[in-house]
């Protein structure tokens, strides 16, 4: 008999088409459209300027505030009420539906029990036996007997018996996990007929043969069809923890490998989170949904009912509610316009008058004889008017003094701005420079300006920049280096102040005096670039209008300057952090070559040397005394060692040479921690210690690089044992969520806290006497975090000092890819 073969489908299209609302929604939200529009229709009343619509807007609004709250209210607690009297049936069905599915895998058990009944010995006995179990049992579709070496000894099917043939279930989970007195119960598998599943129990004695029986589900949907979930039309179905359908009342359904975990019910019942009360169907539909637990095979037992049908009489309350709350705000509007418009004439008069106010007109007067608060009023805005002549007069001429100082102050600010992204968003030093000198000259009100740098090796200064300059003056100025630190270049330099020059023709030292008259320039002024360091240049700036430069234009072009000095200070140490990055990389590099290369080469003449040192030992040159073959192992002992770490050193290298990956394949997590254990079991035993494993039945297959998690895991076992002297090592591994948990606790001598954070990093161990009589070079914990770290896991230390130390490894059960680099 062939295994059965497990269908993963994907789920119909309109399990991804957008939800359609309920008729529930659809109510609240028109009530709630309506109210809001309401409300949006006195808050417009309120911003108008008129007190009429005021008092008519918080008479209403109180009324409707009012009515809202009560229809509210009511409505909420008639649903509340009838959704609880709802879900109450529906879930008192679900319980009793969840026990008959209990009890109908209970007689698959029975009979599966009885099957495998002592008496029955021969292969003729076990036919008649499986024939009366299919004639009674439907749900039964095959029975097979299974040698305890794994082979099929007999099939009993509906489509008749095939005896022998000699199938190997040795490999099969059913085989594995058969068990005297207790069935197994094998995972859900879809096929061309629905889903199926094994059961499987192994016969009484030693070396018993095992039954298993193909079961098909498509039975407990009788079940599901039996039941009524309260009035109207009502659906159930039954999903495996993972989400997968495995009974519906729709048996159409069935044959689809529908994946339901997407289902907000479902995915809560998949969490363990609370119960989701109000759901959706598979046609995106809003559903009153209960689910009651099969605790026997860990299935969800669902009942759901269309919440439009479940909550008429809801519906029928909110139009009710809809036309009260209409009636009584009608009413509330037509009493509010009778009151306001009594108290709203006298009023309106002082708005005309302060709106006249607002426009300009202080000569009119606003003329309002009540003899109360309002009248008062309006004789200050009448005293409030004269004043605001007076003061009208003395503003404008104050306004345009101050738009135009803004206006400046606007200009310099966004200039200065400019310059500060320049700097922020760029360190080529000749974009940051051309953009310092554009608005430098723009705020001066000059035509034309230049940046000289100061190189301190040749001294001299060179032009760095130049804007507004014609070209051959430009090139002019940059062939020309001024080594003259007694002109006014080195003038500016010594002293570090601004310098003007009003007319450049009566300057002396001036750089290029004449050229720069050829080029109509008559004034000038210089400021000093000055650094940390000193004096890296000067800034100038050029007009061909003879004269002074303001006060506040000097201040604004020193501040241009201190962001030159920072651009040339940015420029400069950007170029030092790229060298000094060039040259850590080559030295990484060549590290990791060394690493790399010495490895290799120190292997090759040691795996020599072990071979050797083998065959002395194996007497192949003759024999030798017992000193000598003492020798020899001490020999082997610490070549095997030597190996150890020159292959840790080998693998750190290509982690940091980014060489590494990891080889992903299926694997068993029980496989690695036996294969550890039996590696490590004589080491431990050498030492008088006990290693024991305690790992969960439920561990499922996982998919990761075998090779690597076996080094981690016994890279840390062997530590808990070389620094464990008495007690003993304890294995303890299960799954939490989507990831393996493996525990590795020793009875050792603890590591200090300030200690367990740095021994996982490469060449760190703890700082204690006893770490440093064990020995070793602190790779192993940081290469194994690396490994772990690839997996996208995580592996952390719990340690009290005196008390043993806990390591945890965190790993995912299925890694598809490599979530880290090497």
């Amino acid at each position: 008999m062939a295994l059965t073969q497990r269908l993963y489908g994907k789920p119909p299209e309109r399990l991804h088409s957008p939800p359609e609302n309920s008729r529930l929604r659809g109510r609240t939200a028109q009530d709630a459209a309506l109210l809001e529009q309401a409300f949006g229709s006195l808050m417009n009343l309120f911003r108008r300027r008129s007190l009429f619509h005021k008092y008519v807007a918080a008479f209403v609004g109180l009324v409707a505030f009012v009515l809202a709250i009560s229809s509210v209210v009511d409505a909420w607690i008639t649903y509340q009420d009838a959704k609880t009297s709802l879900l109450r049936g529906q879930n008192e069905k679900a319980e009793a539906a969840a026990q008959r599915v209990e009890q109908f895998m209970a007689e698959l058990e029975r009979q599966i029990s009885w099957a495998t009944r002592a008496s029955a010995a021969t292969l003729e006995q076990r036919r008649t036996d499986y024939a009366l179990i299919l004639e009674h049992t439907p749900a039964i579709g095959e029975i097979s007997e299974i040698s305890s070496r794994g082979k099929e000894l007999i099939n009993v099917s509906r489509q008749g018996v095939k005896v022998g043939g000699g199938d190997d279930w040795a490999l099969t989970a059913a085989f594995r996990e058969a068990r005297p007195d207790v069935a197994w119960f094998g995972p859900v598998a879809f096929g061309p007929s629905g889903p199926r599943m094994q059961i499987a129990m192994a016969h009484a004695g030693k070396e018993a043969d095992v039954t298993v029986a193909e079961v098909e589900l498509k039975f407990l949907s009788d079940i599901l069809n039996g039941m009524q979930a309260g009035p109207g039309p009502s659906a159930a179905f039954i999903t495996t923890i993972e989400g997968k359908l495995i009974a519906d009342t729709d048996t159409s359904l069935l044959s689809r490998d529908l994946d339901l975990s997407i289902l907000p019910q479902v995915a809560a019942f998949r969490k363990s989170a609370a119960e989701v009360e109000v759901g959706k169907n598979l046609d995106g539909q809003a559903v009153l949904t209960a689910v009651a637990t099969i605790p026997l095979m860990n299935w969800g037992l669902f009942v759901e009912q269309p919440l439009s049908q479940a909550l008429a009489p809801v519906y029928a309350l909110l139009v009710r509610l809809g036309w009260l709350f209409g009636l009584g705000v009608m009413l509330s509007i037509g009493a509010g316009m009778l009151l306001a418009r009594r108290m709203t004439v006298p009023i309106k008069a002082v708005q005309a008058g302060a709106a006249r106010l607002a426009a300009g007109d202080f000569n009119q007067e606003i003329d309002v004889h009540t003899g109360d608060e309002i009248e008062m009023l309006a004789s200050e805005f009448n005293r409030m008017a004269g004043q605001l002549r007076e003061f009208y007069a003395r503003l404008e001429q104050k306004v345009q003094d101050r738009t135009r100082d803004l206006a400046q102050s606007v200009r310099e600010l966004k200039a200065l701005e400019e310059i500060g992204r320049a700097l922020a968003s760029s360190l080529e030093l000749k974009e940051v420079l051309a953009t310092i000198l554009l608005r430098a000259v723009e705020l001066a009100k000059a035509d034309g300006g230049a940046i000289y740098a100061f190189d301190r090796e040749g001294r001299a200064f060179h032009l760095a920049g130049a804007h507004g300059l014609q070209p051959a003056f430009v090139a002019a100025l940059r062939e020309v280096k001024l080594t003259r630190l007694d002109g006014l270049l080195g003038e500016v330099a010594r002293h570090g102040r601004a310098v003007q020059i009003p007319e450049i023709a009566e300057a002396e030292g001036f750089p290029l005096k004449a050229a720069t008259l050829a080029a109509g320039f008559r004034s000038a002024l210089v400021v000093p670039l000055v650094g940390p360091d000193g004096v890296l240049g000067a800034l100038l700036v050029e007009s061909r209008e003879p004269g002074r430069f303001a006060a506040s234009k000097i201040g604004l072009m020193q501040t241009f300057a201190h962001q030159s000095v920072l651009a040339m200070h940015n420029a400069r140490l950007f170029r030092q952090v790229e060298e000094k990055g060039q040259l850590l990389a080559l030295a990484s590099e060549h590290k990791s070559r060394f690493f790399a290369n010495m490895s290799h080469e120190l292997r090759t003449p040691l795996n020599a040397v072990l071979g050797y040192t083998e065959l002395l030992q194996d007497g192949l040159y003759g024999e030798l005394p017992e000193r000598a073959k003492q020798v020899l192992e001490s020999v082997q002992n610490n070549g095997a060692h030597l190996l150890a770490l020159i292959n840790d050193v080998l693998d750190l290298s290509k982690l940091e040479a980014g060489e590494l990956s990891l080889s992903l394949d299926d694997y068993s997590m029980r496989n690695v921690i036996e294969q550890v254990v039996s590696t490590a079991y004589s080491l431990a035993r050498s030492k008088g210690l006990t290693i024991s494993q305690e790992i969960s039945e439920t561990l499922p297959l996982g998919r990761g690089d075998e090779r690597r998690l076996t080094q981690v895991l016994l890279n840390i076992v062997g530590n808990a044992i070389k620094f464990t002297d008495s007690g003993g090592v304890a294995i303890r591994a299960g799954a939490r969520g989507e990831n393996y948990e493996i525990l590795v606790e020793d009875t050792g001598p603890g590591i200090a806290p300030e200690d367990q954070a740095r021994i996982f990093e490469a060449f760190q161990q703890g700082d204690n006497t006893s770490t440093r009589l064990k020995g070793g070079t602190g790779l192993g914990l940081s290469i194994s975090k690396r490994f772990v770290d690839m997996h996208g896991g995580a592996l952390t230390v719990a340690s009290i000092p005196g008390q043993g130390s806990t390591f945890t490894i965190l790993v995912p059960i299925r890694v598809e890819r490599q979530k880290a680099a090497a």
